[in-house]
Protein backbone atom coordinates (compact mmCIF):
# COMPACT_ATOMS: atom_id res chain seq x y z
CA UNK A 1 0.00 0.00 0.00
CA UNK A 2 1.11 3.72 -0.91
CA UNK A 3 0.16 6.86 0.90
CA UNK A 4 -0.89 9.92 -0.60
CA UNK A 5 0.64 13.17 -0.64
CA UNK A 6 -3.00 14.50 -0.08
CA UNK A 7 -5.21 13.50 3.15
CA UNK A 8 -8.39 12.01 3.88
CA UNK A 9 -11.50 13.22 6.42
CA UNK A 10 -13.69 10.74 7.91
CA UNK A 11 -17.27 12.22 9.05
CA UNK A 12 -18.25 10.67 12.60
CA UNK A 13 -15.44 9.07 15.21
CA UNK A 14 -18.14 6.15 16.35
CA UNK A 15 -17.40 2.77 15.42
CA UNK A 16 -17.75 2.54 11.88
CA UNK A 17 -15.63 5.99 11.76
CA UNK A 18 -12.69 4.46 13.77
CA UNK A 19 -12.03 1.21 11.80
CA UNK A 20 -12.17 3.42 8.40
CA UNK A 21 -9.72 5.67 10.10
CA UNK A 22 -7.53 2.86 11.45
CA UNK A 23 -7.81 1.79 7.20
CA UNK A 24 -7.00 4.94 5.50
CA UNK A 25 -3.88 5.88 8.09
CA UNK A 26 -1.71 3.02 6.49
CA UNK A 27 -3.18 4.82 2.72
CA UNK A 28 -2.61 8.35 3.75
CA UNK A 29 -0.22 10.84 4.91
CA UNK A 30 -2.91 12.35 7.00
CA UNK A 31 -6.37 11.93 8.21
CA UNK A 32 -9.07 13.93 9.87
CA UNK A 33 -11.49 12.71 11.74
CA UNK A 34 -14.75 14.77 12.16
CA UNK A 35 -17.49 14.71 15.37
CA UNK A 36 -19.78 17.77 17.05
CA UNK A 37 -19.51 15.43 20.11
CA UNK A 38 -16.90 16.26 22.99
CA UNK A 39 -15.46 12.68 23.32
CA UNK A 40 -14.90 11.21 26.37
CA UNK A 41 -11.50 10.17 28.23
CA UNK A 42 -12.72 6.99 28.79
CA UNK A 43 -14.91 4.47 28.68
CA UNK A 44 -18.40 6.67 28.54
CA UNK A 45 -21.84 6.92 27.28
CA UNK A 46 -22.38 9.86 24.54
CA UNK A 47 -25.10 11.69 23.03
CA UNK A 48 -23.89 11.21 19.10
CA UNK A 49 -24.16 7.27 20.15
CA UNK A 50 -27.11 6.77 21.60
CA UNK A 51 -27.74 2.94 20.99
CA UNK A 52 -23.91 2.49 22.93
CA UNK A 53 -26.11 2.47 26.51
CA UNK A 54 -27.54 -1.10 25.09
CA UNK A 55 -26.01 -3.99 25.02
CA UNK A 56 -23.94 -5.00 21.87
CA UNK A 57 -22.48 -8.50 21.12
CA UNK A 58 -19.25 -8.66 18.82
CA UNK A 59 -19.31 -11.11 16.35
CA UNK A 60 -16.83 -13.75 15.77
CA UNK A 61 -15.78 -12.04 12.20
CA UNK A 62 -15.50 -8.52 13.44
CA UNK A 63 -13.32 -9.43 16.57
CA UNK A 64 -10.96 -11.13 13.70
CA UNK A 65 -10.82 -7.81 11.67
CA UNK A 66 -10.43 -5.89 15.32
CA UNK A 67 -7.44 -8.37 16.23
CA UNK A 68 -5.96 -7.68 12.87
CA UNK A 69 -6.25 -3.84 12.91
CA UNK A 70 -5.56 -3.40 16.71
CA UNK A 71 -3.17 -6.01 17.62
CA UNK A 72 -3.03 -7.03 21.09
CA UNK A 73 -6.25 -4.38 21.81
CA UNK A 74 -8.80 -7.64 22.78
CA UNK A 75 -5.76 -8.84 25.35
CA UNK A 76 -5.85 -5.34 26.94
CA UNK A 77 -9.57 -5.25 27.16
CA UNK A 78 -9.42 -8.60 28.51
CA UNK A 79 -7.13 -7.39 31.03
CA UNK A 80 -9.19 -4.64 31.81
CA UNK A 81 -12.09 -6.70 32.72
CA UNK A 82 -14.17 -7.69 29.40
CA UNK A 83 -15.43 -10.79 29.47
CA UNK A 84 -14.42 -13.96 27.20
CA UNK A 85 -16.78 -16.76 27.64
CA UNK A 86 -17.80 -19.71 24.92
CA UNK A 87 -21.07 -20.97 23.68
CA UNK A 88 -20.91 -23.63 26.55
CA UNK A 89 -21.75 -21.26 29.03
CA UNK A 90 -24.79 -19.64 26.70
CA UNK A 91 -28.31 -20.08 28.10
CA UNK A 92 -30.04 -19.50 24.82
CA UNK A 93 -33.47 -20.04 25.15
CA UNK A 94 -35.56 -19.98 21.62
CA UNK A 95 -38.53 -22.10 20.16
CA UNK A 96 -39.39 -23.98 23.78
CA UNK A 97 -36.25 -24.85 24.38
CA UNK A 98 -32.25 -24.12 25.00
CA UNK A 99 -29.65 -24.84 22.37
CA UNK A 100 -27.29 -27.90 23.31
CA UNK A 101 -23.46 -27.14 24.35
CA UNK A 102 -21.43 -26.97 20.86
CA UNK A 103 -18.03 -25.85 19.21
CA UNK A 104 -17.90 -22.52 18.32
CA UNK A 105 -15.67 -19.56 18.15
CA UNK A 106 -14.99 -18.27 21.91
CA UNK A 107 -16.30 -14.14 22.40
CA UNK A 108 -15.92 -11.08 24.15
CA UNK A 109 -18.40 -9.76 26.19
CA UNK A 110 -17.99 -5.64 26.73
CA UNK A 111 -20.02 -2.76 27.11
CA UNK A 112 -20.43 -0.36 23.73
CA UNK A 113 -18.66 2.92 25.09
CA UNK A 114 -16.01 0.25 26.44
CA UNK A 115 -14.78 -1.22 23.30
CA UNK A 116 -15.14 2.19 21.55
CA UNK A 117 -13.11 4.08 24.18
CA UNK A 118 -10.19 1.14 23.21
CA UNK A 119 -10.35 1.42 19.82
CA UNK A 120 -10.37 5.52 19.67
CA UNK A 121 -7.40 5.61 21.63
CA UNK A 122 -5.48 3.60 19.46
CA UNK A 123 -6.45 5.41 16.33
CA UNK A 124 -6.33 9.03 17.88
CA UNK A 125 -2.49 7.79 18.98
CA UNK A 126 -1.41 7.39 15.33
CA UNK A 127 0.80 10.19 13.86
CA UNK A 128 -1.59 10.47 11.32
CA UNK A 129 -4.80 10.85 12.60
CA UNK A 130 -6.56 14.25 14.37
CA UNK A 131 -9.56 14.58 15.36
CA UNK A 132 -11.80 17.83 14.62
CA UNK A 133 -14.58 18.32 16.69
CA UNK A 134 -16.92 19.88 14.50
CA UNK A 135 -20.55 18.91 12.41
CA UNK A 136 -20.57 18.41 8.63
CA UNK A 137 -23.06 19.61 6.56
CA UNK A 138 -21.97 19.22 2.91
CA UNK A 139 -19.36 18.03 0.53
CA UNK A 140 -17.41 19.99 -1.76
CA UNK A 141 -17.79 18.27 -5.00
CA UNK A 142 -15.65 19.53 -8.34
CA UNK A 143 -15.25 18.32 -11.68
CA UNK A 144 -16.81 14.94 -10.56
CA UNK A 145 -14.43 14.73 -7.24
CA UNK A 146 -14.84 15.46 -4.06
CA UNK A 147 -12.28 17.77 -2.59
CA UNK A 148 -13.56 18.10 0.98
CA UNK A 149 -15.98 18.64 3.87
CA UNK A 150 -18.25 21.47 4.72
CA UNK A 151 -18.15 22.14 8.46
CA UNK A 152 -18.68 25.23 10.65
CA UNK A 153 -21.99 26.84 10.27
CA UNK A 154 -24.08 28.35 7.33
CA UNK A 155 -22.57 31.90 7.76
CA UNK A 156 -19.36 30.84 8.23
CA UNK A 157 -18.35 27.73 6.26
CA UNK A 158 -15.26 26.10 6.51
CA UNK A 159 -14.24 22.89 4.13
CA UNK A 160 -11.59 20.59 5.47
CA UNK A 161 -9.97 19.64 2.35
CA UNK A 162 -9.22 16.10 1.25
CA UNK A 163 -8.17 14.12 -1.27
CA UNK A 164 -10.75 10.75 0.28
CA UNK A 165 -13.66 11.64 2.22
CA UNK A 166 -15.85 8.66 4.19
CA UNK A 167 -19.19 9.08 5.53
CA UNK A 168 -19.47 6.88 8.50
CA UNK A 169 -22.17 9.26 10.98
CA UNK A 170 -24.41 6.37 10.64
CA UNK A 171 -27.97 6.11 10.27
CA UNK A 172 -28.92 9.58 9.95
CA UNK A 173 -26.38 10.72 7.44
CA UNK A 174 -27.28 12.97 5.01
CA UNK A 175 -25.30 11.51 2.48
CA UNK A 176 -28.55 11.69 0.21
CA UNK A 177 -29.01 14.87 0.34
CA UNK A 178 -25.36 16.06 -0.14
CA UNK A 179 -25.33 13.88 -3.29
CA UNK A 180 -28.39 15.36 -4.15
CA UNK A 181 -27.11 19.00 -3.82
CA UNK A 182 -24.01 17.55 -5.69
CA UNK A 183 -26.02 17.00 -8.92
CA UNK A 184 -25.81 12.77 -8.23
CA UNK A 185 -28.63 10.70 -7.66
CA UNK A 186 -29.55 9.34 -4.28
CA UNK A 187 -29.50 6.41 -3.60
CA UNK A 188 -33.00 4.20 -3.29
CA UNK A 189 -33.78 3.24 0.05
CA UNK A 190 -35.27 -0.49 1.45
CA UNK A 191 -36.97 -0.46 5.07
CA UNK A 192 -38.20 -3.30 6.94
CA UNK A 193 -40.36 -1.82 10.02
CA UNK A 194 -40.39 -3.48 12.83
CA UNK A 195 -40.74 -1.08 15.25
CA UNK A 196 -38.32 -2.25 17.92
CA UNK A 197 -37.70 -1.04 21.31
CA UNK A 198 -35.46 -2.04 24.10
CA UNK A 199 -34.54 -0.98 27.64
CA UNK A 200 -31.66 -1.47 29.32
CA UNK A 201 -29.85 -1.26 32.98
CA UNK A 202 -26.43 -2.50 34.14
CA UNK A 203 -26.33 -4.51 37.62
CA UNK A 204 -23.38 -5.36 39.79
CA UNK A 205 -22.55 -8.85 38.78
CA UNK A 206 -22.30 -10.87 42.00
CA UNK A 207 -19.39 -13.68 42.30
CA UNK A 208 -20.52 -17.48 42.44
CA UNK A 209 -24.57 -16.29 41.63
CA UNK A 210 -24.33 -17.84 38.24
CA UNK A 211 -21.22 -19.75 36.45
CA UNK A 212 -18.65 -17.80 35.69
CA UNK A 213 -18.92 -16.61 32.16
CA UNK A 214 -22.66 -17.41 31.83
CA UNK A 215 -24.52 -14.96 29.44
CA UNK A 216 -27.97 -15.39 28.57
CA UNK A 217 -30.70 -15.39 25.51
CA UNK A 218 -34.08 -15.58 25.99
CA UNK A 219 -36.55 -15.30 22.99
CA UNK A 220 -40.07 -15.56 22.83
CA UNK A 221 -42.22 -17.98 20.45
CA UNK A 222 -43.56 -14.65 17.54
CA UNK A 223 -46.39 -16.62 17.61
CA UNK A 224 -47.20 -15.51 20.74
CA UNK A 225 -45.04 -12.29 21.76
CA UNK A 226 -42.14 -10.04 20.06
CA UNK A 227 -40.49 -10.15 23.32
CA UNK A 228 -36.70 -11.19 24.21
CA UNK A 229 -33.97 -10.45 26.35
CA UNK A 230 -30.69 -10.93 26.58
CA UNK A 231 -27.77 -10.59 29.79
CA UNK A 232 -24.67 -9.90 29.08
CA UNK A 233 -21.43 -10.51 31.77
CA UNK A 234 -19.06 -6.89 30.65
CA UNK A 235 -16.66 -5.34 32.72
CA UNK A 236 -16.66 -4.02 36.38
CA UNK A 237 -17.95 -7.08 37.32
CA UNK A 238 -21.53 -5.80 35.95
CA UNK A 239 -24.59 -7.42 33.89
CA UNK A 240 -26.07 -5.55 31.03
CA UNK A 241 -29.32 -6.31 30.77
CA UNK A 242 -31.53 -5.56 27.68
CA UNK A 243 -35.18 -6.11 27.44
CA UNK A 244 -36.62 -5.66 23.80
CA UNK A 245 -40.01 -5.89 22.02
CA UNK A 246 -41.22 -5.80 18.41
CA UNK A 247 -43.81 -3.37 16.56
CA UNK A 248 -44.60 -0.87 20.21
CA UNK A 249 -44.37 -3.68 22.84
CA UNK A 250 -42.22 -1.03 25.07
CA UNK A 251 -40.11 -2.37 28.22
CA UNK A 252 -40.89 -0.03 30.51
CA UNK A 253 -38.43 2.04 32.35
CA UNK A 254 -39.83 1.59 35.36
CA UNK A 255 -38.61 -0.81 38.05
CA UNK A 256 -41.44 -2.65 38.65
CA UNK A 257 -43.00 -2.75 34.99
CA UNK A 258 -39.32 -3.35 33.87
CA UNK A 259 -39.17 -6.26 36.54
CA UNK A 260 -43.01 -8.03 34.78
CA UNK A 261 -41.97 -7.72 31.49
CA UNK A 262 -38.71 -10.01 32.42
CA UNK A 263 -41.17 -12.41 34.18
CA UNK A 264 -43.07 -12.35 31.33
CA UNK A 265 -41.03 -14.10 29.27
CA UNK A 266 -40.52 -18.00 28.98
CA UNK A 267 -37.74 -18.92 31.27
CA UNK A 268 -36.99 -17.11 34.31
CA UNK A 269 -33.26 -16.25 34.18
CA UNK A 270 -32.93 -12.76 33.07
CA UNK A 271 -36.26 -11.62 35.65
CA UNK A 272 -34.06 -13.29 38.16
CA UNK A 273 -30.72 -11.40 37.75
CA UNK A 274 -33.19 -7.96 38.14
CA UNK A 275 -34.55 -9.33 40.69
CA UNK A 276 -31.59 -10.54 43.30
CA UNK A 277 -28.67 -8.17 41.61
CA UNK A 278 -28.38 -4.44 42.59
CA UNK A 279 -29.08 -2.22 40.15
CA UNK A 280 -26.03 0.26 38.79
CA UNK A 281 -28.07 3.19 37.22
CA UNK A 282 -31.10 3.96 35.28
CA UNK A 283 -33.03 2.15 32.62
CA UNK A 284 -32.52 3.87 29.61
CA UNK A 285 -34.40 3.57 26.69
CA UNK A 286 -33.98 3.66 22.29
CA UNK A 287 -36.21 2.65 19.66
CA UNK A 288 -35.47 2.04 15.80
CA UNK A 289 -38.14 1.46 13.33
CA UNK A 290 -36.86 0.15 11.01
CA UNK A 291 -34.03 -2.15 8.98
CA UNK A 292 -32.55 0.47 6.61
CA UNK A 293 -30.73 -0.09 3.51
CA UNK A 294 -29.52 3.06 1.33
CA UNK A 295 -28.64 0.81 -2.03
CA UNK A 296 -25.56 2.70 -3.21
CA UNK A 297 -24.19 -0.36 -5.16
CA UNK A 298 -27.52 0.35 -7.37
CA UNK A 299 -26.60 4.18 -8.16
CA UNK A 300 -24.28 4.32 -11.37
CA UNK A 301 -22.58 7.73 -10.60
CA UNK A 302 -20.70 8.72 -8.13
CA UNK A 303 -17.79 11.32 -7.41
CA UNK A 304 -14.45 10.38 -7.29
CA UNK A 305 -12.78 10.10 -3.88
CA UNK A 306 -16.29 9.96 -1.99
CA UNK A 307 -17.92 6.76 -0.24
CA UNK A 308 -20.36 6.09 2.92
CA UNK A 309 -20.16 3.10 5.01
CA UNK A 310 -21.42 1.15 7.94
CA UNK A 311 -24.95 2.77 9.10
CA UNK A 312 -24.57 5.21 6.51
CA UNK A 313 -25.25 2.08 4.24
CA UNK A 314 -27.44 0.04 6.43
CA UNK A 315 -28.85 -0.59 10.13
CA UNK A 316 -30.02 -3.86 11.26
CA UNK A 317 -32.46 -4.89 13.67
CA UNK A 318 -29.96 -4.03 17.06
CA UNK A 319 -30.83 -7.60 18.82
CA UNK A 320 -28.92 -9.37 15.98
CA UNK A 321 -25.66 -7.88 17.06
CA UNK A 322 -24.12 -7.16 13.30
CA UNK A 323 -23.69 -3.47 13.52
CA UNK A 324 -20.00 -3.69 14.48
CA UNK A 325 -19.21 -6.45 12.56
CA UNK A 326 -20.87 -5.51 9.29
CA UNK A 327 -18.48 -2.19 9.10
CA UNK A 328 -15.36 -3.85 10.29
CA UNK A 329 -16.07 -6.18 7.43
CA UNK A 330 -16.53 -3.28 5.13
CA UNK A 331 -13.58 -1.31 6.42
CA UNK A 332 -11.57 -4.33 5.08
CA UNK A 333 -13.42 -3.83 1.88
CA UNK A 334 -12.18 -0.20 1.98
CA UNK A 335 -8.42 -0.74 1.90
CA UNK A 336 -9.06 -4.27 -0.64
CA UNK A 337 -10.50 -1.06 -3.03
CA UNK A 338 -7.58 1.58 -2.38
CA UNK A 339 -5.04 -0.86 -2.96
CA UNK A 340 -6.68 -2.47 -5.75
CA UNK A 341 -7.84 0.82 -7.66
CA UNK A 342 -6.42 3.95 -5.90
CA UNK A 343 -8.49 6.66 -4.62
CA UNK A 344 -8.59 8.98 -7.49
CA UNK A 345 -10.57 5.80 -9.30
CA UNK A 346 -13.92 6.90 -11.12
CA UNK A 347 -14.49 2.79 -10.14
CA UNK A 348 -13.66 3.38 -7.07
CA UNK A 349 -17.13 3.81 -5.36
CA UNK A 350 -19.08 1.26 -7.21
CA UNK A 351 -16.44 -1.30 -6.51
CA UNK A 352 -16.78 -0.23 -2.95
CA UNK A 353 -20.61 -0.20 -2.70
CA UNK A 354 -20.70 -3.66 -4.55
CA UNK A 355 -18.39 -5.07 -2.00
CA UNK A 356 -20.62 -3.28 0.86
CA UNK A 357 -23.48 -5.36 -0.23
CA UNK A 358 -21.95 -8.46 -0.50
CA UNK A 359 -21.46 -8.14 3.18
CA UNK A 360 -24.58 -6.86 3.74
CA UNK A 361 -26.30 -9.33 1.90
CA UNK A 362 -26.14 -11.90 4.69
CA UNK A 363 -27.16 -9.99 7.93
CA UNK A 364 -29.91 -8.20 6.12
CA UNK A 365 -31.29 -11.79 5.23
CA UNK A 366 -30.81 -12.54 8.95
CA UNK A 367 -31.94 -9.44 10.49
CA UNK A 368 -35.26 -8.44 7.62
CA UNK A 369 -35.89 -11.86 6.51
CA UNK A 370 -36.35 -12.70 10.66
CA UNK A 371 -38.28 -9.62 11.54
CA UNK A 372 -41.06 -10.92 9.29
CA UNK A 373 -41.76 -14.13 11.59
CA UNK A 374 -43.99 -11.46 13.05
CA UNK A 375 -47.20 -10.87 10.90
CA UNK A 376 -47.39 -6.64 11.31
CA UNK A 377 -43.92 -6.42 10.08
CA UNK A 378 -43.84 -4.28 6.35
CA UNK A 379 -41.91 -3.86 3.83
CA UNK A 380 -39.66 -5.42 1.04
CA UNK A 381 -39.86 -8.87 1.81
CA UNK A 382 -36.61 -10.68 1.17
CA UNK A 383 -37.16 -13.43 -1.47
CA UNK A 384 -38.64 -16.76 0.29
CA UNK A 385 -38.36 -15.11 3.60
CA UNK A 386 -41.89 -17.34 5.04
CA UNK A 387 -40.36 -20.58 3.67
CA UNK A 388 -36.85 -19.89 5.01
CA UNK A 389 -38.26 -18.39 8.76
CA UNK A 390 -40.21 -21.86 8.92
CA UNK A 391 -37.04 -23.68 7.98
CA UNK A 392 -34.95 -21.69 10.36
CA UNK A 393 -37.63 -22.72 13.01
CA UNK A 394 -36.67 -26.21 12.95
CA UNK A 395 -33.43 -25.71 12.52
CA UNK A 396 -33.42 -23.79 15.42
CA UNK A 397 -35.70 -26.91 17.50
CA UNK A 398 -32.52 -29.23 16.05
CA UNK A 399 -29.99 -27.22 17.78
CA UNK A 400 -32.08 -28.08 21.12
CA UNK A 401 -30.86 -31.66 20.22
CA UNK A 402 -28.14 -31.71 17.86
CA UNK A 403 -24.38 -29.93 18.70
CA UNK A 404 -23.72 -29.82 14.79
CA UNK A 405 -26.89 -27.99 13.79
CA UNK A 406 -25.91 -26.07 16.72
CA UNK A 407 -22.79 -25.19 15.53
CA UNK A 408 -23.40 -24.30 11.82
CA UNK A 409 -26.61 -21.83 13.21
CA UNK A 410 -23.85 -20.13 15.30
CA UNK A 411 -21.33 -20.08 12.30
CA UNK A 412 -24.53 -18.44 10.38
CA UNK A 413 -25.24 -16.06 13.06
CA UNK A 414 -21.44 -14.83 13.67
CA UNK A 415 -21.22 -13.78 9.82
CA UNK A 416 -18.49 -16.73 9.33
CA UNK A 417 -21.04 -18.60 7.09
CA UNK A 418 -23.78 -17.41 4.65
CA UNK A 419 -26.82 -18.68 5.95
CA UNK A 420 -27.81 -20.48 3.09
CA UNK A 421 -24.87 -22.79 4.45
CA UNK A 422 -27.64 -23.94 7.01
CA UNK A 423 -29.54 -26.00 4.15
CA UNK A 424 -26.62 -27.60 2.83
CA UNK A 425 -27.33 -31.40 2.51
CA UNK A 426 -25.42 -32.87 5.35
CA UNK A 427 -27.05 -30.10 7.55
CA UNK A 428 -30.54 -30.00 6.29
CA UNK A 429 -30.32 -34.15 6.80
CA UNK A 430 -29.30 -33.60 10.58
CA UNK A 431 -31.95 -30.91 10.76
CA UNK A 432 -35.06 -32.72 9.37
CA UNK A 433 -34.25 -35.43 12.05
CA UNK A 434 -33.61 -34.14 15.16
CA UNK A 435 -36.54 -31.27 14.27
CA UNK A 436 -38.95 -34.45 14.14
CA UNK A 437 -37.95 -34.95 18.46
CA UNK A 438 -39.80 -31.83 19.11
CA UNK A 439 -38.77 -28.64 21.64
CA UNK A 440 -36.80 -29.82 24.91
CA UNK A 441 -38.94 -27.52 27.09
CA UNK A 442 -36.83 -26.48 30.52
CA UNK A 443 -35.44 -30.21 31.17
CA UNK A 444 -31.70 -29.85 29.83
CA UNK A 445 -30.08 -26.32 29.36
CA UNK A 446 -27.11 -25.77 27.69
CA UNK A 447 -25.46 -25.06 30.76
CA UNK A 448 -26.01 -28.19 32.48
CA UNK A 449 -25.10 -30.37 29.30
CA UNK A 450 -21.28 -28.30 29.30
CA UNK A 451 -21.23 -29.05 33.24
CA UNK A 452 -19.00 -32.23 33.85
CA UNK A 453 -20.32 -34.84 35.59
CA UNK A 454 -20.41 -34.63 39.52
CA UNK A 455 -19.73 -30.74 39.51
CA UNK A 456 -22.70 -29.23 41.06
CA UNK A 457 -23.66 -25.24 39.62
CA UNK A 458 -22.35 -22.83 41.58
Amino acid sequence: MQSTSRGAVVIGASMAGLLAARVLADRFDQVTVLDRDDLPDGAASRKGVPQGRHAHGLLASGELVFRDLFPGLMEDLVTAGAERVTVRQARWWQYGGYRVACTAPEGTFLSRPFLEAGVRQRVLSLPNVTLLRTAAYGLDVRDGQASGVVTGDADRPVTVPAQFAVDASGRGSRVARWLREAGYPEPPVAQVHMDMTYATRLYRRTAGRLPDGTWIVTISDPDHSGRLAVAFPVEGDRWIVTLAGFHGDNAPADDAGYLAFAESLPTDEVAGIIRDEEPVGPIVTHRLPSNQWRHFEKVKRHPRGFLAMGDAICSFNPIYGQGMSSAALQAVALGTCLDRHGAASQGLPHRFYHAAAKIIASPWAIAAGGDFCYPQTTGPKPPLADSLNRYVKRAVIAAQHDPAVATAIYQVQNLLAPPPSLMQPPVMMRVLRSARKGPTGGAVSALAAARPAGKPAR
